[in-house]
């Protein structure tokens, strides 16, 4: 007959077998609810955020992280055309050359490194050299940038480990007003990227001169027939303005910014149907003054660009800067 004892020790198996058989059937039963499951999607299509709640430490104190969009719908992207600091990174590549905006699988980031406009940012909130951590914009792109642009005047420093280290050996590269499509095609930064620091700068010690030509006849400007109708109907040769800006034109002085020319007055009555600017970025007024309530367009950048035709008939004044943009074509005043 079996004593207590080994009764005891029966129960105690039995109720340990019990136990075990309980928490298999609950693992195996239990299946969490839809939004528990992180989807792909999710985190490739993360909403605006003009005022990010996310932060990053800088010096000792959290600061936001600069604004920007992840949406892939084109619903948030930068023009990079401007004096703004402007970046954008990109899972793929991301836009033909002046063409539209790629808005195709592949995770994404565009927005404003130092803040929404270069001119007076917040340096408290968007300091210069704030290390961002690209896990921080898109958990989708760390080590998976294959393409980028940087314009405006700042500089990036992009790097291949988080937190943006100084240490020789460590990779990465910096970049001002370029972009690359394709990095896999062009070194060893393609999907490698995890962090960067942008700083304002307008590279003005590298600035030596710049050149514009406006003509009322683009055919008497570049010498030679320009459409069918010039050779039909050949116009009279009009007026031709050609400038030369140097560095002493661009210096700080008591009429102008380090960077810009004085306000330069058109003469008057003059119709512009041509011009070509080497090496500048020039903005266009209706005024005389180049007053900013009277502000048209810029245009121009550190290569060259020419327009022929379809140009306001009220400018009346511009201003040329350093240049910023990206240098499509080579300057052929060199």
């Amino acid at each position: 007959m079996e004593s207590k004892a080994w009764y005891c020790r029966q129960k105690q198996k039995l109720l340990l077998t019990t136990s075990y058989f309980a928490i298999f059937t609950g693992c195996l039963f239990y299946i969490p609810g839809a939004s528990a499951i992180p989807m792909y999607n999710q985190i490739r299509d993360i909403p605006f955020q003009s005022r990010p709640k996310l932060v990053n430490r800088h010096h000792g104190r959290e600061v936001a992280l600069p604004p920007g969009s992840t949406a892939s719908d084109g619903s948030g992207d930068v023009v990079f055309y401007g004096e703004e600091c402007t970046m954008g990174i990109y899972e793929g590549t991301f836009r033909n050359k002046n063409g539209p905006v790629d808005t195709g699988p592949g995770a994404r980031w565009e927005g404003y490194p130092l803040g929404t406009r270069f001119t007076g940012p917040d340096h408290s909130v968007f300091p210069d050299n704030k290390c961002v951590n690209i896990r921080d914009l898109h958990p989708a792109l760390p080590n998976q940038v294959s393409s980028y642009v940087v314009t405006g005047y700042c500089e990036c420093r992009f790097y291949d480990h988080e937190n943006c280290p100084n240490e020789p050996g460590e990779g990465g590269f910096s970049a001002y007003n370029r972009e690359d499509a394709s990095l896999w095609r062009n070194g060893p930064d393609d999907d490698t990227l995890e962090s960067f620091a942008c700083w304002y700068t307008k590279h003005f010690n590298e600035f030596e001169f710049c050149s514009i030509k406006f003509a009322e006849n683009p055919s008497a400007a570049i010498g030679r027939p320009v459409s069918p109708i010039d050779v039909l109907k050949p116009q009279p040769p009009g007026q031709v303005i050609d400038k030369i800006f140097r560095k002493e034109d661009m210096t700080d002085s008591l009429t102008r910014g380090e960077g810009e020319t004085d306000c330069q007055k058109l003469p008057e009555g003059i119709v512009l149907n041509y011009y070509k600017i080497n090496g500048c970025s020039c903005r266009f007024f209706t005024s005389d003054n180049c007053d900013e309530a009277s502000y048209s367009f810029v245009d121009g950048n550190p290569g060259r660009i020419e327009k022929i035709y379809r140009l306001p008939r009220d400018l009346r004044s511009y201003r040329c800067l350093v240049p910023f943009g990206i240098p499509w074509v080579a300057r052929d005043d060199l």
